[in-house]
């Protein structure tokens, strides 16, 4: 497989992924799949392949990983299997699942009233169009080699994204069928989230030979005082975190503090590979609303966990926060989280019984072996 395989795939993953896993050109006279509201362009069906296929060869990587004899740009995928099924059917059926998964969530935003922002989406089509054209010369005129247009390109990562949003934002957000109350809406959250934030304080330092050694008496005696101090500043004197970190700028006579603030969820923050167990623990073990000074491997550590039934009074949906309304917490956001994976699966039902057409003839035309013959020329 030559170089220019490689330059496309992260090209066109880097676009794909970072809006959407489906897309589609809207009345285009060649369509490959179609209902009675939208047909899939055979550009769209191209690219979707393609997307498919390089999808294709990073599951036959990972399938092979530690194998020092396995090289992804000798084998023949024709002859390949993923997840039990030939490479070419696997491609094939998952390329389709894309373009079927545009149509079906195209009528039920239709059936379900759902207007849609056809210039928001313009819009960010444009952009995509201008990335498409940013990319190499190389890049660019092998799609154009593969039969993918511009247009495709843009509206095949976007257009699905939006209506996804809007379609759930009708279903679940004020006064949707499947409206979540305030009540839930806090319930989840108060029992699925944390809040905290800390300050680390290193123990250790370099000396001129660089190696790594204890910081000096006096300097460690002193940041002790101060993250003491900080602690009862927030306990005692009831100070905020933006007070502590104004005190700390000017004990340790910086213009920034290295401490980290965040609220999510609690499985996030358990899988959060940048926090140590160690850590972890002491946050967690940490009683909300107080601040504790505590010592984990060689770091100086002011811990503070903020009260989530508090926080939970702040919920509020996005369209009714004022402008100037800034430390609201988006009951758009929760609901997602809360009720994505119902979402999903509603979908995946909904597909099951999408009625549609299929142009046979682009389909042959356009097939799974003519895309993986034309990425392997480059």
């Amino acid at each position: 497989m030559k170089n220019i395989t490689k330059k496309i795939s992260a090209f066109a993953i880097a676009a794909a992924l970072a809006v959407s896993t489906a897309g589609c050109t809207i009345g285009s006279g060649k369509w490959s799949y179609k209902t009675k509201v939208s047909e899939i362009s055979a550009g769209s069906w191209i690219y979707r392949t393609y997307e498919s296929y390089q999808e294709a060869l990073s599951k036959i990587q990972e399938a092979n990983e530690g194998n020092s004899d396995f090289d992804i740009q000798l084998i023949d995928i024709t002859k390949e299997k993923i997840e039990d099924k030939n490479a070419v059917d696997w491609i094939f059926d998952d390329a389709k699942d894309k373009c079927l998964s545009l149509l079906n969530i195209e009528a039920l935003a239709k059936s379900n009233d759902v207007v849609i922002d056809e210039t928001q989406i313009q819009t960010t089509g444009d952009m995509y169009i201008q990335y498409y054209y940013s990319g190499s010369e190389e890049a660019t005129a092998f799609y154009e080699k593969l039969g993918v247009s511009k247009e495709s390109f843009a509206e095949c990562n976007t257009r699905y994204n939006y209506i996804y949003q809007d379609l759930f934002k009708k279903l679940y957000g004020k006064d949707g069928k499947k409206e979540v109350s305030d009540e839930d809406v806090k319930k989840y959250y108060k029992e699925n989230y944390i809040s905290y934030y800390y300050i680390p304080y290193s123990l250790k330092t370099t000396d001129e030979d660089n190696n790594i050694v204890d910081i000096d008496g006096e300097t460690k005696e002193k940041a002790i005082a101060n993250f003491n101090k900080y602690r009862n500043m927030i306990n005692n004197d009831k100070k905020t975190t933006d007070d502590i970190e104004e005190a700390y700028k000017t004990d340790f006579e910086v213009e920034s503090v290295p401490s980290s603030k965040n609220t999510v969820l609690t499985k996030n923050f358990d899988e959060d590979e940048n926090i140590s167990d160690e850590l972890r623990k002491a946050i967690k073990d940490n009683k909300e609303k107080q601040a504790t000074v505590t010592t984990i491997d060689d770091k100086l550590y002011l811990i503070y966990r903020d009260s989530i039934s508090e926080l939970s009074e702040k919920i509020k949906y996005s369209d009714d926060a004022g402008e100037d309304e800034t430390d609201y917490i988006s009951k758009d956001n929760i609901i997602y989280t809360m009720k994505k994976e119902e979402y999903d699966k509603f979908l995946d039902e909904q597909k099951k019984d999408l009625k549609y057409e299929t142009n046979d003839a682009a389909i042959k035309k356009y097939s799974i072996e003519r895309t993986i013959k034309i990425a392997k020329e480059g």
